[in-house]
């Protein structure tokens, strides 16, 4: 008899043991908050594409370490695509880089049904600003002034009339390059930076003025035959660009909103250090659009 009380006993604390552990689990399982679902903005449905969560973003897509042909040929790479991309995972959803004229990017944006932004290491600059509204400053940059390795040019006050120019058309560097160089130089332009080396390396052109974060990767390629000789302090800040409407200025907010939450949560940073390999030497949310808009040029 004192056998069979014993095994009941001990049965009976076996079942409220697991019954206890099986109400803790249950506790635990409930305590666990469920993951926030992200759902895109409503204006996704007014984009290019039609499809709800598609942006295309228009871009000079050969403009290294900003925008370029990913290895192996599939898709984009850079600072501005990776960049997008993180903006992307805040809003749920994809942005698609699509190649467009630069010197016609502008014009692009305008018409409404070539692509839905521009994200293009374009700079904030007065003219520009009469067509499309940016969005916050989110890099900074100078020009500078590129030769061949051999040449006899060391600055820009080597730069006479009838010197041969290159340089991307209607870009920042062209604008800086007509205000402060002699009236007589003769512009090589093209849309294409590529292009724009090779004229030098063929010698049709004398110099070349670029943004610099762009010529520190273009001077890499010994094949170019080219250097930096010098830094042009110019004041220009890079921005997103969007349509003057009702659906560019629900964009704006929601990416710009976005960018921030890039720099608060570090990614921002993490994404300027793989393709600079410094710390970012500005953030966005440092400096605004009329701020930009102002210190252009200076």
């Amino acid at each position: 008899m004192k056998k069979l009380l014993v095994v009941v006993l001990v049965l009976a604390l076996v079942l409220s043991t697991g019954m206890l552990a099986g109400c803790n689990k249950a506790e635990e399982v409930a305590e666990e908050p469920a993951e926030e679902e992200i759902v895109a903005p409503a204006w996704a449905a007014d984009l290019v594409k039609g499809d709800g969560k598609t942006v295309l973003v228009g871009a000079d897509t050969n403009y290294p370490p900003f925008e370029f042909a990913a290895d192996g040929g599939d898709g984009f790479q850079g600072f501005d695509v990776d960049l997008m991309n993180a903006i992307g995972k805040k809003l749920n959803l994809e942005f698609q880089f699509v190649t467009y004229d630069f010197e016609a990017i502008i014009l692009g944006l305008a018409t409404g049904t070539e692509f839905d932004m521009i994200t293009s290491a374009l700079t904030i600059k007065p003219e520009r600003a009469e067509s499309v509204d940016f969005g916050l400053p989110y890099y900074m940059d100078s020009l500078a002034l590129c030769v061949p390795n051999d040449s006899a040019i060391t600055s820009v006050a080597d730069i006479t009339d009838g010197t041969r120019v290159a340089v991307q058309g209607e870009s920042s560097a062209h604008t800086w390059a007509k205000a402060n160089l002699p009236e007589g130089v003769k512009y090589v332009l093209n849309p294409d930076t590529t292009v724009l080396f090779q004229s030098l390396l063929a010698g049709d052109a004398d110099v070349l003025i670029q943004d610099l974060s762009a010529s520190l990767e273009f001077v890499k390629d010994a094949a170019f035959n080219a250097q930096i000789v010098e830094t042009i302090e110019s004041s220009q800040y890079f921005g997103m660009a969007f349509q003057q409407n009702e659906l560019g200025a629900a964009m704006k907010a929601d990416i710009d909103a976005a960018l921030l939450e890039l720099v608060a949560d570090g990614t921002y940073g993490e994404i300027y250090q793989k393709w600079f390999g410094i710390a970012p030497i500005f953030l966005p949310g440092e400096v605004s659009v009329d701020e930009a808009l102002d210190a252009f040029g200076s």
